[in-house]
């Protein structure tokens, strides 16, 4: 019951205090305190963004959130780890989709719902603004070089 409402608290106060147009340029990625990384590469976060990669180093199959294509931290996360723009990653996808390769991450329209999603999930990663409150159940994960 605390972790409900604890999740409901912050989704509101997102949703509430955040609107796409408002968003930082900054974002930190995050995921499940189950999972036991602490760092990953910029070049390995985006080898699993892009399904090159599909499990984590333990053998645990992934599970990517995406933000809205719009979201200001959606491109920037797009540029920091992938050196793309959001554009360009979504021609990928449509290329991969049309040779029926693979279907690109799930996406969700605002942080609110990547924060409790990775909080129900220990193969879940995601990313969210940079002033985003983390909640228990999800750490930061630092990139590194």
């Amino acid at each position: 019951m605390r972790r409900t409402c604890q999740l409901a608290m912050v989704a509101l106060a997102l949703v509430a205090g955040v609107g796409a147009a408002q968003e930082p340029a900054g974002f930190k990625v995050i995921v499940n305190t189950a999972n036991p990384l602490s760092s990953i590469s910029a070049e390995d976060l985006s080898r699993l963004y892009l399904k090159k990669d599909l499990e984590w180093p333990n053998g645990t199959p992934v599970e990517l959130i995406d933000l809205d294509p719009e979201s200001p931290t959606r491109e920037a996360f797009s540029m920091a780890v992938h050196g793309r723009k959001v554009a360009s990653i979504k021609s990928y996808w449509q290329r991969k989709i049309f040779a029926g390769e693979a279907v690109p991450p799930q996406e969700r329209s605002n942080q609110a719902e990547v924060i409790v999603m990775v909080s129900r999930s220990p193969a879940a990663v995601g990313y969210v603004t940079a002033s985003a409150p983390i909640i228990d159940h999800v750490k930061v994960l630092e990139i590194r070089d």
